[in-house]
Formats: structure tokens, sequence, C-alpha cells
């Protein structure tokens, strides 16, 4: 049987992509394979997919800003981008461990290479510099407190800015939408302390850009740290490091923001730059806002309508959920002196109901279904006419946009935003323990939402469309993951790479050309 296979030839210059046929002859008995296991030669590398990538950090001056901002090495060695590239390498092709990097220099480490990968032992090391032992041991259970980061830690914020900046040029916006979301990060570590579930987890408050699928900024801290601590200052950080060109700002976030100061910082202005900060918050429905919405007329409520595209055309379908506006005024509303929206969300739902449910309530129905199970409390069941709803609510301080619109804008967070923490925590290495130090996990944490950013501005600048939609993993299997050769030719280090999908192809051609443009005009 033969098998005709691509030998791609890609030269990251000016010359053209070069393709050449090559024949494979393969034995017909395959049930007798005998397998002989050679060393690597120096030249060859599986992770021909990543070099693309590899070339966009450099090309977008990451290697200098990463030295500069951490200034940890010395100029013998390995830099400190070498490190931190390189452990963003590895979680972008598949590495989720330290040790893991010495599976990436056996195979991405090659003679013809200038890609310099340090050693498991050494990154250790490294990351112990970010480790502020002083302050990590004013962590307490029962006690909400974040460490003051050393100033390599802080560092790593400007780097965030600085891709977030990158990201920014290539797809410049005067408003954009920022998504502040907490996650937990379980941990085996026995020096962590447990959240309010009694688990030993981390965690972290992330600042999450939809429009460019980038984090702009992530604040690492213990498990038992309540979601919105000091949720108002992260903000503060994030809004400073915006690029230029932004003028408006709109926040969205979950009920952990519904915190007098923070909504009352963005409703009444007090952002020097960016003044009055447009906002969808969840807030907390506790039972007088369930009142005040089983008190809304069953005339008023209105259903939310969501905009659906199928085969080129676009309409509006009922998602099953209603909204109205209610007359909701906490105390601290009468204090401020900005102006602001309650709407409440309510969904039908059908209830299981007891062994005698003729001699039931609904209200005593939906207390006994609490009681069996504690999660059902955050649905908010509330009877409305004889019926069981799910009831939500929003805060904003958008006053013209229609409620459905306000409501189906608002949800758009909530989906993504687990999207991203799965990504970060399953595809990527962020859900690892790096050390039992709370710094080198913190730092540890950060590299991989550089690895999450990176690539996505990498997928979104530098491959077609259609490798948006591709998670790391799919993006392992669709691009990275290839056999590839260093050569010498023309005095020049060219890539010689060898596949058989036209897709990889294509998208290896379209990295180039992408590169030679944005390499030229970074120059």
């Amino acid at each position: 049987m033969t098998v005709c296979k691509n030998s791609v030839k890609l030269l990251l210059s000016h010359k053209k992509l070069l393709s050449e046929r090559c024949e494979i002859i393969m034995t017909e008995k395959l049930n007798e394979i005998d397998i002989e296991v050679v060393e690597k030669t120096p030249e060859m590398t599986p992770y021909a997919g990543a070099l693309p990538f590899m070339k966009m950090c450099e090309g977008m001056g990451l290697p200098g800003v990463i030295n500069q901002s951490l200034n940890l090495r010395g100029p013998r060695g390995y830099k400190d981008s070498d490190h931190i590239l390189s452990m963003i390498t590895m979680q972008v092709l598949g590495g989720s461990t330290i040790d893991d990097l010495g599976t990436l220099k056996k195979n991405l480490e090659t003679s013809a290479s200038s890609f310099k990968i340090p050693s498991p032992p050494a990154t250790r090391s490294f990351l112990n510099c970010f480790h502020n032992d002083e302050e990590a041991k004013k962590q307490k259970q029962g006690y909400s407190y974040i460490p003051q980061m050393n100033p390599q830690l802080a560092a790593l914020n400007g780097i965030h800015a600085y891709i977030f900046q990158k990201a920014y040029e290539l797809n410049p916006l005067t408003s954009i939408t920022l998504d502040q979301d907490a996650t937990f990060i379980p941990t085996s570590n026995r020096n962590a302390l447990d959240n309010y579930k009694g688990d030993k987890t981390y965690a972290a408050l992330n600042t999450y850009c939809p429009e460019l699928d980038i984090i702009v900024g992530t604040r690492f801290q213990a498990g038992n740290v309540p979601a919105g601590y000091e949720q108002l200052e992260e903000l503060k950080q994030v809004l400073f490091t915006l690029p230029e060109g932004v003028e408006d700002v709109t926040l969205r976030s979950d009920s952990a923001g519904y915190q007098e100061d923070f909504i009352r910082y963005c409703a009444e202005g007090k952002n020097e730059r960016f003044g009055v900060i447009n906002f969808t918050i969840s807030c907390k429905v506790a039972a007088s806002f369930k009142q005040v919405a089983k008190a809304v007329p069953e005339e008023d409520w209105n259903p939310v309508m969501k905009e659906t595209t199928k085969n080129g055309v676009t309409e509006l379908q009922e998602t099953g959920q209603e909204w109205a506006e209610v007359n909701y005024v906490p105390d601290w509303v009468v204090q401020s002196d900005a102006e602001y929206r309650f709407i409440a969300i309510r969904e039908r739902t059908e209830l299981r109901k007891g062994e005698n449910p003729a001699q039931m309530t609904l209200s005593e129905i939906i207390e006994d279904v609490e009681k069996e199970n504690e999660r059902t409390k955050r649905l908010h069941l509330t009877e409305m006419g004889n019926l069981a709803y799910k009831v939500f609510g929003i805060v904003t301080n958008l006053r013209e946009e229609d409620g459905s619109k306000i409501v189906v804008y608002h949800h758009g967070r909530c989906g993504k935003s687990e999207e991203v923490n799965l990504i970060l925590k399953e595809e990527l290495g962020g859900g690892h323990v790096a050390s039992g130090k709370f710094g080198s996990e913190a730092a540890w944490w950060n590299i991989a939402v550089m690895s999450f950013s990176l690539l996505n501005l990498f997928k979104r600048n530098f491959l077609p469309k259609e490798s948006r939609t591709y998670r790391p993993k799919a993006m392992r299997y669709a691009f990275f993951v290839m056999i590839g050769r260093f050569v010498n030719h023309a005095r020049k280090k060219v890539m010689k790479v060898y596949g058989t999908a036209e897709r990889v192809i294509e998208w290896y051609q379209y990295a180039r050309d992408r590169l030679m443009w944005y390499c030229a005009a970074a120059s």
C-alpha cells in the first residue's frame, strides 16, 4: 500500500511557501509490527506547530518586557523570559506540571533552534523567587487577608497589561466590557486554607474582556477569602492599566460585586479617567426583594427575548424567562446621588411534591424542597399566583436599554466565565500545584492566565477565523502537534513541516504570512 503525504517547507521570511511530494511505503502485515526505540535526532521536533506561536511571542517583544519587568536572572544562564515562555509554551502544548518541562526540553529544544528551556529543578527555584514568606504567614483560617506581593509577583500584572495592550493594538476598540468572576482552585496542599464549603482550595479573581478574549488581570488568593473581598481595588488596578484608546467601560459581575462601595464607585463617576462606569451586577435576592417581585402585576412581566441566527437568518426567540422592573430601594440607594434600576427575573419551575401534596401549600412545598437540598436555595424559589418560580435580580445604571436586552447582555458573562475557568484549570496548568509556597502558586496561576491570553491572541490574529472556536485540547490535535525538522538553507534556519491535512498547511501558511506582516510592522 502506498501512501502519499505532503512535506511542507516553511520559511519565516520573504520567500514563498514551497510544497513537494514524497512517497512512504507501509507494509500490509500490520499484525507484525516491531518497535525500535531510538533517540530523537537533534533537528527533529513533534511540536512544529508551536513555532508560529513562539515567533508571535518574540515578535510582540514579550521576552524583553519579561526580562525588564522581573530582572531576576543575570546575563548568564537562563533568562527570566526563558523560564516564563517555556512554562507558557509547555501549558499551551498540554503540559500541566513543572516536570512536564523535561519532556518539552527533549522534544522542542533542538540544536538548530534558539529556544532555551530550563530544567524542572531550575524552574522550581525560579518560581520560589515570587514567594513572600513573611506575608504568606499572615494568612489564617477565619481571617480574610491578601498577602502583599513582592516586586517580582507584582510585576506579573504589568506583563498581563502588556499582553492586553498588544491584543488591543491589533483590534482597537473605544468601548469594552470587563467581566469580573472568582473561581476556586482545588488543591491537595495541606498548607492551603479551607473555603466556605470546607474544601482546601486556592482562589482567583479574574477580570476578562470578552471582545478581545483576553484576561486583563488576575488576583490569586487563599481559598477562605470571600469572592468579593477588595473587588473594588482589583477593578481600580485593571482600569489603570487599560490602553489609552479605551474610552468607555461596562462592567459585569455576579452577586459578589453587590457591594455598596463597589456599585457607587461605578455609578457616581468616581474614577478619574472613565467617570461613570456602566454596569450590570447580580443583586442578592433577599426576602425583601422577593416581596417586591411578588407585588409586580402579572401584566407587567415581559418575556426575555434572545437573538438567534440560523442559516443566515436572525430572529428573536423566547428564553423561558420573564423580566420586570421593580421598585426596590435599599438604604444605600437613598444615600447615593446616582440613579439605579433593579430588574427582577423569574423562570417557571416544576417542584417535586411530598407524600401529601394536597395537604401542603406551595410555600410549604418550597420550604420542604429547600430543606432536602441546600443547593436549591440559590434558585430563590418563590410562589407567584399559585405557581413556583426561580427568582433572580440585576442592578444596573443603564437607563435607556430595554430590560430584555439588559438581561441577555448580563447573562452573556455566565457561561463564558465558567468556560474560561474550566480552560485555565483543566486544559492549561492552572489547576495543578506548583509547590507548597503561596507565592510560587500565585506565579504559576499567573502563567496559566498568560497562556490563555496569548493562545487566544494567536488564534484571533494569526490563524483563520475558524480556529477561534478551538479550545486548547483541540488546538493541539489540529495544529500544534506535528512533525518538523530544522534545516539550514541559504544561511537561514528553515522548519520543514510534515503533514497530510490540507487545513494544517493552510493554517501554517496563514500564520507565516501574518507573522511576516506583524514582525515587519513591529520593527
